[in-house]
């Protein structure tokens, strides 16, 4: 199968993993909302959600490039303008 075309397989697979992602993106942005003087560092939205590290700095990482968070210098995590 050449790499262009996706089997119907691994295309269900695909959408499982980003389904669970999307509710954790979602997750995330909601408490920095619902909270908006919340700063964490990734140890401790890794703790605060029970996220492996991985998989939190993808959240952190793609919730900061939407700007809904915004990373200061001292490495927390806020919630940004968007």
């Amino acid at each position: 199968m050449s790499s262009l075309a996706e089997s119907p397989e691994t295309v269900r697979n695909r959408k499982r993993r980003a389904a669970p992602l999307n509710d954790l993106l979602r997750r995330v942005a909601g408490e920095y909302r619902e909270m908006p003087g919340l700063s964490l560092t990734a140890r401790q939205a890794e703790r605060l959600w029970g996220l492996d590290s991985a998989t939190c700095g993808v959240v952190l990482t793609t919730l900061t490039e939407r700007q809904i968070l915004r990373r200061t210098t001292m490495g927390t995590y806020l919630r940004g303008p968007g």
